[in-house]
């Protein structure tokens, strides 16, 4: 069957351009919201973004349609896909949505979902969504004491920080390591840093003052010459005081 909405990795466009406009984000949480709406507990969605200006925009949409059906959100703001997955399934959400376009210009952006075990809907259910998204949906909407929270979750980066350093063995350390990271201005410029520092590493840190259209700019995978200039320029010095005496600034 010809899909309309969904790629290979979920839902991607240009911003304000069908299909990424707020009307259709704000369809897709009511669609989602219906279909994971199992059960008589308070069921959760939680979402993750990345820094492009538009998300801003897509996230208020899916909020809107997730509480129009029913579901508590929890916004974790700027954080790397993977996280989304990983808090899916620690928050014992039903359902997580992150927006971002990976590695594209800050105009594109995505709608990426995630079932309750943290790993992206299949094509079956994408299928279902996309029948949904061209149905009269009113009558899913919930009763006006049913409508769902939002509230913004701020230190859940942590327990992802946690979650990555528990995956290496107890003893590993990057003690007298000097790791130079290109955060490309994206979704992990605060959880990148602070990881690989509080693992023991001297950081160097490009790519960590996004500003919601410098995401991939002259940066990130697109870009790998920016990170190996600094590494070449940082050789030239034996140490570097402003990361010796404390932790990356992330409170951007």
């Amino acid at each position: 069957m010809a899909r309309r909405y969904f790629g290979t990795d979920g839902i991607r466009g240009h911003s304000n351009i069908f299909p990424m406009t707020p009307d259709l984000a704000m369809r897709v949480g009511i669609a989602v919201g219906t279909m994971f709406r199992n059960g008589s507990h308070r069921h959760r969605v939680v979402i993750g973004k990345d820094t492009r200006l538009s998300g801003y925009m897509l996230e208020n949409a899916m909020v809107a349609g997730f509480t129009a059906a029913g579901l508590d959100v929890f916004l974790l703001g700027p954080i790397p896909t993977p996280a989304v997955a990983m808090l899916t399934r620690s928050l014992r959400a039903d359902v997580g949505v992150m927006i971002s376009a990976s590695h594209n210009p800050f105009e594109d952006n995505g709608i990426k979902l995630f079932g309750p075990d943290g790993y992206k809907l299949s094509d079956e259910l994408e299928l279902q969504i996309e029948d949904l998204l061209e149905k009269d949906m009113t009558p899913q909407l919930a009763k006006s004491a049913d409508i769902g929270r939002a509230k913004r979750v701020e230190g859940d980066i942590y327990r992802y920080i946690e979650h990555v350093k528990r995956t290496l063995p107890r003893d590993v350390t990057l003690q007298g390591l000097r790791v130079a990271i290109d955060c490309a201005n994206g979704a992990a410029y605060k959880v990148a840093p602070l990881a690989l520092w509080e693992l023991g590493a001297e950081v160097v840190t490009i790519g960590n003052e996004p500003n919601g259209t410098n995401i991939n700019l002259d940066c990130g995978s697109t870009s790998p010459e920016a990170c190996s200039a600094r590494c070449m320029k940082r050789a030239r010095y034996r140490h570097c005081a402003r990361w010796r005496c404390g932790p990356p600034d992330h409170r951007r």
